[in-house]
C-alpha cells in the first residue's frame, strides 16, 4: 500500500512562528498580510496581531524562511520574533 502524500504532509507536528511586521499598521494592512498568509501552502492558522502575526504551520509544506519571502514580496518588512522549534529570535528576513 502507497502513502498518500496528503496524508503524509498533515502527519507532520505543526510548528508555530511568531513573526514581527512593522509596516502593518492599519486593518488594510493587516488584511492584506493574512491574505497573503493564508494561500501559502503548508499554513494551518494565522493570527494577526498589532504589527505581528502568529502562524501555525505544516514544515513539510513551508519553511519560515518561504514565510518572510512570501510577506516581503507583497511590500512588507517582516522579521522572525520566535520560532517555536529553534527557539531563533531576532532574525530578519530583508
Amino acid at each position: 500500500m502507497q502513502n498518500n502524500n496528503s496524508t503524509h504532509s498533515s502527519s507532520a507536528p505543526n510548528e508555530e512562528l511568531d513573526l514581527m511586521i512593522p509596516d502593518m499598521d492599519s486593518a488594510e494592512t493587516e488584511t492584506s498580510v493574512q491574505s497573503v498568509l493564508q494561500r501559502l501552502p503548508g499554513i494551518q492558522a494565522v493570527r494577526i496581531i498589532q504589527r505581528g502575526a502568529w502562524i501555525r504551520y505544516n514544515p513539510l509544506g513551508i519553511s519560515p524562511d518561504e514565510i518572510c519571502t512570501a510577506i516581503r514580496q507583497s511590500g512588507f518588512r517582516a522579521s522572525i520574533f520566535q520560532d517555536s522549534k529553534t527557539g531563533r529570535t531576532g532574525v530578519s528576513s530583508q
